[in-house]
C-alpha cells in the first residue's frame, strides 16, 4: 500500500501524483561556507553569499 505520496516497491498504481516531502525543521538560510566557518571559528554573521 501506499501511504499519501509515497509509494512503496510493491504499488504499481499510477492514479496518484507523488509529491515530495521536505525536509523537517527550518530551511537552511546559510551557504555550506558560511555553515562551515560558524561549526569550525565560532564566526556567527549573517550569510550574503550568492549561494545558500
Amino acid at each position: 500500500t501506499c501511504i499519501k505520496g509515497h509509494r512503496s516497491s510493491s504499488c504499481n498504481h499510477l492514479d496518484r501524483p507523488l509529491f515530495a516531502i521536505r525536509a523537517k525543521g527550518r530551511p537552511v538560510s546559510q551557504c555550506e561556507h558560511c555553515r562551515e566557518l560558524r561549526k569550525t571559528k565560532q564566526v556567527h554573521v549573517k550569510c550574503e553569499c550568492d549561494t545558500k
